[in-house]
This record gives C-alpha cells, sequence and structure tokens, in this order.
C-alpha cells in the first residue's frame, strides 16, 4: 500500500508507524551504480541564486543545511553528508533532528561540523553536487552560495511560505526525481484519508508556539495550519486587530499575538508547537495569562512533540498521530 511509508515512517510501536522509509536503503553505493552511464551529463536547472549546471545523475551530494537533508533523503537521493545543528532534545547525538536521523545513519550520511557550515568539510566530502536551504537558521546566503559554489555545483531552494510538500516538488524537478515525488504525495493524501477518518473536535483548535512577548499562532498558511485543516480541524479565526508582527519576521503563516489579547485565541483548544519539552506548566510559567483561557481550564490543552515546529516528510506523519490523539482525548 502506497501510504505504508508516509504512515509508518518514525515512531515505533505507533498505530500509524511499522519501519522506516523502505526506498532507497541501499544509499549511495547503489544509486552510484545505476547513475554511472550518466554521471558525465548535466543539466541546468534555475534556483533561488539563478542557474546552476549540476549533474544529470549525482552520486555524492551534501546537505549544507540540516534542514535540507530530510527532502533529500525523502526522495531518494544520495546524500553522503549533512549540516548539523546543536545536539539539543530535538536531535540526536550528531546533530540530525531525531524524526529522519535514523534514516540517515541507515544510509551512511557523514554528519558535518554545524550549525555554521565548514567549507573544508563540505569540500572534504568530495561533493558532486551540494544542496541548501534558502531560509531559517540554517539558511545559506548568497556569498556562502558563492563559496560552495566553487567547490562543486550548488543549488538552494525555499523561501519563509514556501510548503514541505512545494518544496519537496521544487527539488524533485531539479533533481530528476518526479516519479518519486508522485509517490510522496500519494502517500500524504492516504496519510490525510486515514487520519482524518479519526480525528474528531467539538472546539476550534490553536497551533501556537509561546514567547515571554506573547504568542506565535499557526495560521492556515503555516505547514502545521495546513496539515490541520486537511485532517477536517477548523482554526481559530483571530478577531481583525488582534494579530501583531511575529517574533518570526514578515511572515504570513504565523502571526504574533500580545499577552493582553489573548482572549482572542477563545475557547480553542491550545496546542503547542514549542520545543521546549511536554511539560505544560513550563508554558504557564513563561505565559501565565493561559490559565484564563478556555482551553487551559478544560484540559484542553496539548503538546504536539518537539518535531512539529519544522514540518518534512518524516515529522509530518507524527504531527498527524498526535493530532488524531489530541483531538479524541
Amino acid at each position: 500500500m502506497k501510504q505504508a511509508k508516509l504512515l509508518h515512517s518514525l515512531a515505533v510501536g505507533s498505530a500509524l508507524v511499522i519501519a522506516l522509509t523502505a526506498c532507497g536503503t541501499g544509499g549511495a553505493t547503489d544509486a552510484a551504480g545505476a547513475q554511472d552511464a550518466g554521471a558525465e551529463e548535466t543539466r541546468t536547472v534555475t534556483h533561488l541564486y539563478g542557474e546552476s549546471e549540476i549533474p544529470a545523475a549525482p552520486r555524492n551530494v551534501v546537505a549544507a543545511s540540516v534542514t535540507a537533508t530530510p527532502v533529500l533523503l525523502s526522495l531518494d537521493v544520495p546524500v553522503v553528508a549533512a549540516g548539523t545543528t546543536s545536539p539539543s532534545a530535538l536531535t540526536d547525538d550528531n546533530g540530525f533532528f531525531a524524526q529522519w536521523a535514523p534514516v540517515a545513519q541507515e544510509r551512511g550520511v557523514e554528519p558535518l561540523p554545524g550549525p555554521e557550515i565548514s567549507l573544508e568539510a563540505v569540500a572534504a566530502a568530495g561533493p558532486d553536487l551540494i544542496v541548501g536551504n534558502g531560509f531559517g537558521a540554517d539558511a545559506i546566503d548568497e556569498a556562502t552560495y558563492e563559496k560552495l559554489s566553487e567547490i562543486a555545483p550548488t543549488v538552494v531552494y525555499g523561501e519563509g511560505d514556501v510548503s514541505w510538500v512545494d518544496l519537496t516538488e521544487q527539488y524533485a524537478e531539479a533533481l530528476d526525481r518526479a516519479d518519486r515525488f508522485q509517490e510522496v504525495t500519494e502517500e500524504y493524501d492516504a496519510l490525510v484519508a486515514e487520519s482524518s477518518a479519526a480525528v474528531s473536535a467539538e472546539h476550534p483548535v490553536v497551533i501556537l508556539s509561546v514567547t515571554p512577548n506573547g504568542f506565535n499562532v499557526f495560521t492556515a498558511e503555516s505547514a502545521q495550519g495546513r496539515l490541520a485543516t486537511d485532517l477536517g480541524l477548523t482554526l481559530q479565526e483571530l478577531p481583525e486587530g488582534a494579530a501583531a508582527d511575529s517574533t518570526q519576521g514578515a511572515r504570513t503563516d504565523i502571526v504574533g499575538v500580545a499577552p493582553e489579547n489573548a482572549d482572542a485565541l477563545g475557547d480553542a483548544t491550545l496546542l503547542f508547537v514549542n520545543p521546549q519539552g511536554d511539560e505544560l506548566d513550563s508554558y504557564l510559567e513563561t505565559a501565565p495569562i493561559l490559565e484564563s483561557l478556555a482551553g487551559w481550564e478544560e484540559d484542553r490543552a496539548f503538546t504536539l512533540g518537539p518535531s512539529s515546529f519544522r514540518m518534512d516528510y518524516y515529522s509530518v506523519p507524527l504531527l498527524a498521530e498526535r493530532l488524531v490523539e489530541v483531538t479524541t482525548a
């Protein structure tokens, strides 16, 4: 069944999970053998910083940005090395995010120093293609792109409001992985169909993170909001004037709500994406005003898990599972 890979990616022991994604488990070695014949061919692709001529069948791909790695892995691209972030509760010991770290380990992806890019380490990995992310904490700016391009052909994709599906499609088009992308979309559709049948909620939901200055609310344009609405959940509508600038900059997928406007969250069920842990009291310590909200008073406040903060092929099934769990609690 096509839904198996996305439904059963990671959460061992869960009803939605059976095993790690099976496609491409042979890693770069198997891919290289199949691609030798076209190794000298190239293709021109357009990306965030212009055009690059890249190998038609790259065999040694380096993900300079850690968040580019799950996209490449999901498309069965032969990743030999990848950037990392500082180890934390969100990552494994290498600095790979926990939701896809087992896949990276299985495919022999070498962790590179991070979170800042080491040009020397990238070069030492012997890439024939370098891939980077265009936004977020691990973004590759144009100056770094130019330096990386001196090592090997480099492409950079991703801007603020691009969904994980759209970003995956961009990579698929550039790297000739259209067939695999079609499988990814079919898996997502199957996940939505199965999960939406189990979702049940009497109240709207608000997906938010907590800061000392208030709340960042994830809108219907966010990856988290899109998944929630795809599953049939209703997002709480904010009254006009309640939203302010978020701490995420000029983005429409996340909007800020000041503490004094907390009543704009209404009687919604509160779903926290903060990666700070599963203890609800920690959110209350940061924002005591939460205690006055109906969702909190009625025990309709839940954490969504650390992988919910950044959506990709591997974290989406985990969030879908959690949304089913909390809306049927």
